[in-house]
């Protein structure tokens, strides 16, 4: 009887252990194509033209450089993760691209403390109200993925500062 008790709790443990193996393993890959997901957006945002990043990945479609709808916009998906579901259970984009302003607008005297503002974006070394989005010298940008898993919903973000190296010239 006490052998087949200690079997049994033994057997427990074991299946436990190796439920739980599985359950990181799964979680660790996840993150491993969030990250991925992340730095690969990232390296796109650099590959563009700086003067432009602004316009291709904020949320008004209207000042798009080839025309209106054109850019990229802030969404993305990330293959290999399930979306996070939004208030009416419709599935969102895993990734999105975070830029300081309103969406349309860079104004460098808005509290956006993420952004680290305000800040002088355009290097005229004065925070005045007004937009920037056209002359910028700095541009934080923060990309953020959400995705959902068996343990709940998980965010990775990874934020960098770019810096308009053409403008530093003149």
């Amino acid at each position: 009887m006490i052998a087949v008790v200690v079997g049994t709790v033994a057997t427990y443990i074991l299946s436990a252990s190796v439920t739980a193996a599985v359950m990181s393993t799964a979680s660790r890959q996840q993150r491993v194509v969030a990250a991925e997901g992340a730095v690969n957006c990232m390296e796109q945002i650099r590959s563009m033209p700086m003067a432009l990043v602004f316009a291709l990945f904020n949320d008004d479609p209207s000042d798009d450089p080839d025309g209106e709808g054109t850019g990229r916009g802030p969404f993305f998906d990330v293959e290999g993760l399930s979306p996070v579901l939004d208030e009416q259970g419709e599935p969102r984009p895993t990734g999105r691209v975070l830029l300081p302003g309103d969406g349309a607008v860079l104004d460098e005297t808005l509290d956006q403390p993420q952004f680290g503002l305000p800040r002088d974006l355009d290097g005229d070394l004065e925070v005045l109200p007004g937009d920037c989005s056209s002359d910028y010298l700095v541009l934080p940008v923060t990309v953020r993925i959400e995705w959902r898993t068996k343990l709940g919903d998980r965010t990775m973000e990874v934020s960098t500062l770019l810096v308009n190296l053409e403008k530093l010239d003149r």
